[in-house]
């Protein structure tokens, strides 16, 4: 009686001093634990990104926005893995140091460790639902305006330090690229009118963009032109220097965005006229549902490690094969939550997993948490006298299917350690 009281005021029952005490643990280790994700994650994405600069020349602050910018996804999905590996580390520490082996000997409730764990799960819920319907399309929106800008950008692209760079009749030697993106020792050798053959020295140069035309704007050198003959040529010095570059860099139109990068308003009321949204309706669906989906992932996984290490045991009883299952736990939901989002691109049924499989997941877990084993094992035995052992077995030819089968499927739960809550 006293699990079914305090599970219907999991999320309103204040906590007391050592639920407050339990809370800040796994608030700190959760965060320790999402930040050292997340730089390493960042990392992996900035090598990838790492051509902007090395191949394609762009400044250092454009590879840093470029990368950051995918920061906001890479929470989303690391975000709940992160609360987990909170909530094991700090309840299996407390497990092991007898804090919860007193808590538990002293009377206190299944509330004084369900609360804390639940209120993380419920403060990582608001961060991801805030990051996943917000801030993520924002990023992901600009992120494309940004590498659209960069492979439009040819001359930008093409020009790299010490080397003679050939854009159709024109080449292009520089000396250095500064962080700012301002071009020192430039060259540029223009033979587009075989006629008047040009070359620009200048000391500096800088690519510079308005109305979507780009100018190569050189400063403090010269331009020498050959004549109608090999030995005329004229040569005048300048201060400031503007080279059309239009010729040489793609049109860039709007941007067609993809579903991800759609703000949650525009897949909630889409134009449905648009050519893009009648090619990609499932997209846009899934996307939309993902998002709101996203957030329940951490009351989910909160709860899976919450009933599977969350209360004290003995010293003697090993918790490794708790852990194990917690994990195997977890990692099946994610994979089915990614199965159904999939599925859902090509039909409208899958919808309603995408909701189903964490919040069962939720819904089993913390009916285990509050020690409900009795009323999952009453289930498992009515589904398992449905099943037609005879005729599996007259077709199967296993006669003894039903006794190999069913001690061990009855037993799952007192193997994994589960069912003694």
């Amino acid at each position: 009686m006293l699990g079914q009281t305090d599970s219907k005021q999991v999320c309103c029952v204040p906590m007391s001093l050592i639920g407050r005490y339990i809370f800040r643990q796994i608030m700190f280790a959760f965060a320790l634990t999402l930040g050292s994700l997340v730089v390493l994650l960042w990392l992996s994405q900035a090598l990838s990104q790492v051509r902007l600069v090395m191949a394609q020349g762009q400044t250092l602050l454009l590879f840093l926005r470029v990368t950051t910018m995918a920061v906001p996804s890479l929470i989303v999905v690391i975000g709940p893995v992160a609360l987990v590996i909170a909530v094991i580390q700090v309840l299996n520490r407390l497990n092991n140091d007898s804090e919860l082996v007193v808590v538990t000997a002293a009377g206190a409730p299944r509330m004084q460790v369900v609360s804390p764990v639940m209120y993380s799960a419920a403060i990582v819920m608001a961060m991801t639902a805030a990051i996943s319907l917000f801030i993520q399309p924002i990023t992901a929106r600009q992120f494309r305006v940004i590498m659209t800008e960069v492979n439009a950008d040819v001359i930008a692209s093409m020009a790299q330090e010490g080397r003679f760079t050939r854009i159709d009749n024109l080449t292009l030697h520089i000396q250095a690229r500064e962080a700012d993106g301002t071009l020192r020792g430039l060259m540029l050798h223009d033979m587009s009118d075989p006629q008047k053959v040009s070359t620009y020295l200048a000391e500096r140069g800088k690519i510079v963009r308005e109305n979507d035309t780009a100018f190569l704007v050189m400063e403090n050198g010269n331009l020498q032109r050959a004549g109608e003959t090999p030995e005329s040529i004229t040569m005048v010095a300048f201060d400031r220097y503007v080279y059309d570059l239009s010729r040489f860099t793609e049109a860039r139109g709007l941007p067609v965005y993809h579903s991800r990068e759609r703000s949650t308003r525009d897949l909630l009321f889409p134009d449905t006229s648009e050519p893009y949204y009648k090619e990609n309706v499932g997209r846009f669906r899934a996307e939309l549902h993902g998002r709101f989906s996203a957030m329940l992932y951490p009351l989910a996984f909160a709860a899976i490690a919450l009933a599977t290490i969350g209360f004290a045991r003995t010293s003697r009883e090993k918790r490794g094969k708790l852990i194990v299952v917690a994990v195997v736990w977890i990692i099946g939901v994610r994979i089915a939550g990614f199965a159904v989002l999939n599925m859902a691109r090509s039909s409208i049924w899958p919808v309603f997993l995408m909701y189903a499989v964490p919040l069962s997941a939720l819904a089993l877990a913390l009916a285990i948490s509050f020690g409900h084993t009795r009323r999952l094992e009453i289930m498992v035995a009515r589904a398992w006298q449905r099943i037609p052992f005879t005729q599996i077995a007259e077709k199967t030819g296993y006669a003894s299917a039903r006794r190999f089968v069913k001690p061990r499927m009855m037993g799952l739960l007192r193997m994994t350690g589960l069912a003694g809550y």
